[in-house]
C-alpha cells in the first residue's frame, strides 16, 4: 500500500499581525493499512491532532468526526465571541466528547471507538492557548530547549510522574499506550486547558504517539535545531518512519516569525 502523505505549507498573519509560518503532515506509517489519525488546520487561528482507536474503520471515524464537532463548537473563536478561549475550548472538548460517545454506544460497529485530541487556538496576541485529552503531544522549541507543554493521559505517564520510572524506561514501556481517558469512551471527560506566552522564533509541534513514541525528545529537539523549517518537518516524519513507523504518524508545526 503506499503511503499516505498530507503537506501543507503557508506563510499567515492572524488578526493581530502576527506572522507565522504552517505545515502539515500525516503519514500511515509502515505497518498500519489505515490511517486513524485526522489533522484540524483553520489558519490562522486553530489547529488540532487526533489519534483514534477502534477496530475496523472505527478509529478513522473517531477522530475524524470528533475534530469535526470540535470545530463547530469553536465557532466563538474564529467568529468573535464574549467567552473566554478556555470557557470555548473546554466546552467544544465536552461537545466533542459526547458527539463521539453517542456515535459509539448508538452503533455496534463503533462500540470501543475514542480518540486523543490535542487543541492548539492562537488567537494573535502572542499567546497560546491549548487544550487536551489523551497522549497526542504539543511541544514548545524555544532557545534550543524543547519542552512537552501537555502531559500523556497514560498508565506510564502517571509512573513517570511519581518517580518509579525514569524517561527511559518510560519511552520504552509496553504500557506506554495504555490510555486514562480518551474522547469518546467515558460520557465526561477531564480536559487539560493550558495557557502560555508565546515569543518570536518558538517553534509549535503538535502531534501523535506516532511521531513521539518513535523519536526521543533529544532527537525530537535535534531536528528542530534546522534552520530550514520545512526541512525540519520532512526530517521528523521521515525519521519517524526509519525508527519503525509503527503507527500512524501526524504533526503540525507552527513558527513564530517577527511582526511586521
Amino acid at each position: 500500500m503506499l503511503p499516505v502523505v498530507n503537506y501543507v505549507l503557508n506563510l499567515l498573519r492572524n488578526k493581530e499581525k502576527t506572522k507565522m509560518k504552517v505545515i502539515s503532515k500525516t503519514h500511515v506509517g509502515m505497518v498500519r493499512n489505515n490511517n486513524e489519525d485526522s489533522l484540524l488546520v483553520r489558519e490562522p487561528y486553530l489547529f488540532a491532532v487526533a489519534d483514534g482507536m477502534g477496530g475496523y474503520s472505527a478509529g478513522e471515524i473517531a477522530s475524524r468526526e470528533t475534530l469535526k464537532a470540535f470545530e463547530l463548537a469553536t465557532h466563538q473563536l474564529r467568529h468573535g465571541g464574549e467567552c473566554a478561549p478556555e470557557v470555548v475550548l473546554a466546552t467544544a472538548f465536552d461537545r466533542a466528547n459526547y458527539h463521539t460517545y453517542k456515535m459509539a454506544h448508538n452503533n455496534e460497529a463503533f462500540k470501543g471507538m475514542g480518540t486523543t485530541l490535542t487543541a492548539l487556538y492562537l488567537p494573535g496576541d502572542k499567546t497560546a492557548y491549548a487544550a487536551h485529552v489523551g497522549d497526542s503531544r504539543l511541544y514548545l522549541y524555544r532557545n534550543n530547549t524543547l519542552s512537552q507543554i501537555t502531559k500523556d493521559h497514560s498508565y506510564v505517564a502517571g509512573l513517570l510522574a511519581e518517580g518509579k520510572i525514569t524517561d527511559n524506561e518510560a519511552f520504552n514501556h509496553p504500557k506506554k499506550n495504555m490510555l486514562l481517558q480518551a474522547l469518546g469512551v467515558e460520557e465526561s471527560i477531564q480536559t487539560d486547558i493550558i495557557h502560555f506566552a508565546l515569543e518570536q522564533g518558538d517553534v509549535l509541534l503538535l502531534c501523535s504517539d506516532g511521531l513521539s513514541d518513535m523519536l526521543q525528545d533529544v532527537e525530537i529537539a535535534h531536528i528542530l535545531e534546522k534552520v530550514d523549517f520545512e526541512e525540519a518537518a520532512k526530517d521528523l516524519l521521515e525519521q519517524s518512519l526509519d525508527n519503525g513507523g509503527k503507527d500512524n504518524i501526524s504533526l503540525i508545526m507552527i513558527a513564530i516569525e517577527e511582526d511586521e
